[in-house]
């Protein structure tokens, strides 16, 4: 299954990991691990499965960022062995994002790229973005995303060199 990668992202942040692509990668891919990591997920359920999560594969993600959690229906779409992971995600069947995570090999580790698609469109997502601070507390989710991939980037820096 090919997702359409082609959309700008709306947040992008790099940063240089100490560690081959493909650790960065298991550790990515393993998406309820994200929650060590990430300032609002909490991490994921991944309904009868074990070992790593295919394109199609779905998973629930449970996500806090002020007052009240809520959970997402994910779907992978792509994922390629140290080189890429992505997944696609939705609220009562509304898009809501695409995240992706790409993994580059360089002297010493890889570089890691994660990226936020914003992908609210039409009535539902209009609908959605403008109560979405009610029920998260997040007034502007740009923002918001771009202060926790750079904060989720260094804490997974961090874990995977042995800092924390």
């Amino acid at each position: 299954m090919q997702s359409d990668l082609t959309t700008e992202p709306r947040v992008a942040e790099r940063l240089t990991v100490a560690v081959p692509a493909h650790t960065v990668w298991a550790a990515v891919s393993d998406v309820r691990r994200m929650g060590e990591w990430s300032p609002e997920c909490r991490g994921a359920w991944v309904p009868g499965r074990a070992g790593a999560l295919r394109p199609g594969s779905r998973f629930l993600g449970r996500n806090r960022a002020a007052w009240l959690p809520w959970v997402t229906v994910c779907r992978v779409v792509e994922s390629v062995p140290g080189k890429l992971f992505a997944f696609d995600v939705s609220f009562f069947g509304v898009p809501l994002s695409r995240w992706v995570y790409r993994f580059a090999e360089t002297p010493g580790g890889c570089e890691v790229t994660e990226e936020w698609h914003d992908r609210r469109r039409g009535l539902p997502g209009k609908l959605l973005t403008a109560t979405a601070p009610l029920l998260t507390g997040v007034v502007r989710r740009p923002a918001r995303n771009r202060r926790t991939v750079r904060t989720t980037l260094i804490a997974l820096r961090d874990t995977l060199e042995g800092r924390r």
